[in-house]
């Protein structure tokens, strides 16, 4: 058995960014063309394929999520700016996502600018996607479902900067989130991201979230304008549509997991509850793409143990908890059984050191 782990390839089309925001990023870096040349160099970009005119199908140049990842955490070493994602969202205008970002600041309250946000911002990525909730204290998480999508640092330090920084625009500067939540570890002045987003901070977290206030969520926006949020909303809708691919059932399913594993014990019944469906359908279906609800679990599990022995400094025992396991042993077989290491062996091997 192989000493490495990777998880299986996806079995739909990698994942796609508009390469907008990857110019918008280096421009604010404030790299030269030269730098900006170099850069991209690395993974076989051109600078003008990033604003390049609409393709055939009328759809803006796009770029795979990983390489914009890559970059990202490239940008930042060779710029020495440990929070570079924190320190550029500021810089970046509604614009930058498209119409969804001109809804969060036109709709009548900021509660509704993050719900409409959520149910449309980065769906041309494919594995991420922002859940505003309302249970217990409101919630706005960022959510990575793709574990080999890393170094995600950055872009998850940007992603949330970002929001913050458009919710502050939708509230004439008059916003600060209760808490901010981050999976990884802590890189760089801790003050420094708290000055930022006006709250305290706090890494190696269950998730990626800004936690907010409910009385923040009333508030009626700067510029609420009803009617043009209705209009941009119906023209994501049908864009939506378009670009929709169809994805396998087992990818649902490892999408659903992201949410769920760490929360509490993981079932079956818990991701046919999702799907709306009956457990025998869904283990029915799954059998029909050669896979078991078991193996799709296991596999997410040591995927998500291989991130978080990677770019956090949880203990193993940390781990296998955060994970659903009872006891480090049964976490330890079960990551040997995929990887062919003990959780301490992987890590030394494949720390990031970045």
């Amino acid at each position: 058995m192989s000493s490495s782990f990777h998880p299986p390839a996806p079995i739909q089309a990698p994942a796609l960014i508009q390469a907008k925001v990857l110019e918008g990023i280096i421009h604010a870096a404030g790299l030269t063309r030269l730098e900006a040349s170099r850069l991209l160099a690395v993974e076989g970009l051109r600078l003008d394929s990033l604003s390049g005119q609409n393709g055939a199908d009328g759809m803006p140049p796009t770029i795979p999520l990983a390489t914009y990842m890559r970059l990202f955490d490239r940008l930042a070493q060779n710029t020495g700016r440990p929070t570079l994602g924190l320190d550029l969202a500021d810089r970046m205008g509604p614009g930058l996502v498209g119409p969804i970002g001109y809804v969060l600041l036109c709709s009548p309250t900021l509660g509704a600018g993050l719900e409409a946000f959520s149910q449309s911002v980065f769906s041309i990525q494919g594995v991420t996607s922002f859940a505003f909730s309302r249970l217990r204290a409101p919630m706005l998480t960022y959510t990575i479902s793709d574990e080999d999508m890393r170094p995600r640092r950055h872009d998850v330090e940007f992603s949330l900067a970002y929001v913050h920084h458009l919710a502050r625009q939708a509230l004439d500067g008059a916003f600060a989130p209760r808490e901010v939540y981050f999976e990884h570890a802590r890189v760089g002045d801790l003050a420094h991201y708290e000055r930022f987003f006006g709250c305290p901070v706090y890494f190696e977290q269950r998730a990626n979230a800004l936690v907010l206030d409910e009385a923040d969520l009333a508030r009626p926006t700067a510029r609420a304008d009803p009617t043009l949020a209705t209009m941009l909303r119906h023209y994501i809708a049908l864009m939506d549509r378009r670009d929709a691919a169809p994805s396998s059932l087992s990818e649902t399913v490892d999408q659903i997991l992201s949410g769920i594993i760490g929360t509490r014990a993981v079932t079956i019944g818990d991701v046919a509850a999702r799907l709306d469906t009956s457990v025998d359908t869904l283990r029915r279906q799954l059998r029909s793409e050669g896979v078991s609800f078991r193996g799709i679990l296991r596999r997410k599990r040591a995927a998500m143990a291989c991130r978080l022995l990677q770019e956090s400094g949880l203990s193993v025992l940390e781990v296998a908890s955060r994970l659903g396991y009872g006891e480090t042993a049964s976490f330890t077989r079960a990551f040997m059984a995929e990887t062919g290491e003990t959780p301490l062996a992987w890590r030394r091997r494949n720390r990031w050191q970045g």
